[in-house]
């Protein structure tokens, strides 16, 4: 199942939290970020729970299309 994170305008660690909540049960999801740390907390956090990230885009809007592996 795809799930999509807005995850503009807030700040850390809100956009992690929001992921842990919304990663349980899904196949993929389409984080929308606006800032290169969210990206890299986002991924880093991904990534341990078994996702691969692809990151689309830059100067401050990112699409992070998170995989399950």
């Amino acid at each position: 199942m795809k799930k999509i994170l807005d995850a503009r305008g807030l700040s850390c660690p809100e956009p992690v939290i929001r992921l842990k909540q919304v990663i349980d049960g899904a196949d993929e999801i389409e984080l929308l970020a606006d800032n290169q740390a969210c990206v890299e907390n986002c991924r880093r956090f991904a990534q341990s729970k078994g996702f691969r990230a692809r990151v689309d885009g830059g100067g401050g809007q990112f699409t992070v299309t998170l995989s399950k592996e």
